[in-house]
């Protein structure tokens, strides 16, 4: 019975979220945000070539490595966001507005190939940046679970644990954990991660 029901279960959620209304919806709600979030971002690393720091907040009480992890995570996860939106649907169209003035269509797709799905075209430029954007995501969307359940487990327990300190430049908007937050939420909503999902319910269906 309780096989039965998750089976059942699965298959209304698919077949919900593979209506042509309902994808369409949900990819016009993740491009948007994403290239929302790139812009955000391109502002935000235009702040840091004017010599602002990289990181806007310092655990000066955490060991060198975890210091070092961080900012290796909050690194990948700018990139992450220039490349989200560089593949959401306005970033494609505007990049695809500017080559289109350079080069012919033709030639375009001669050297990348056509701009359709991934399972007939992996390598295409927009694939690519889009699996580049959903794994350099990875160390970020990670650290935020972490002190997400680390947050709420100190909230539970009412113990008093040191937070990260601001660095100097106070009243910077963007802080390093807006950063990690946006890039887990594009994660979550990303075209590789949308796309595996949808299997993997599929494939669960099948052995159900």
């Amino acid at each position: 019975m309780a096989t039965a029901a998750i089976k059942n279960g699965l298959g209304t959620a698919v077949r919900f979220l593979n209506q042509p209304v309902i994808k369409e919806g949900v990819k016009n709600i993740a491009s948007t945000a994403a290239f929302t979030f790139g812009i955000i971002e391109a502002h935000d690393i235009y702040q840091i070539l004017r010599g602002r720091e990289i990181c806007t907040e310092t655990h000066s009480d955490a060991p060198k490595w975890v210091q070092i992890a961080s900012k290796v995570a909050l690194v990948c996860a700018k990139i992450s966001l220039i490349l989200s939106a560089a593949t959401s649907r306005p970033g494609v169209f505007i990049i695809s507005t500017l080559m289109g003035s350079v080069f012919s269509s033709g030639s375009l797709e001669h050297v990348f190939g056509p701009n359709i799905i991934f399972a007939m075209n992996p390598w295409h430029p927009r694939h690519v940046f889009s699996v580049a954007a959903a794994i350099l995501a990875l160390p970020a969307s990670v650290q935020s679970t972490c002190q997400g359940i680390h947050w709420a487990y100190t909230k539970i327990c009412q113990n008093e644990n040191g937070q990260a300190q601001s660095i100097e430049g106070r009243g910077v908007w963007l802080t390093d954990a807006k950063v990690c937050m946006m890039t887990l939420f594009n994660s979550i909503i990303s075209r590789p991660v949308q796309h595996l999902g949808n299997l993997l319910c599929r494939a669960a269906i099948a052995v159900l």
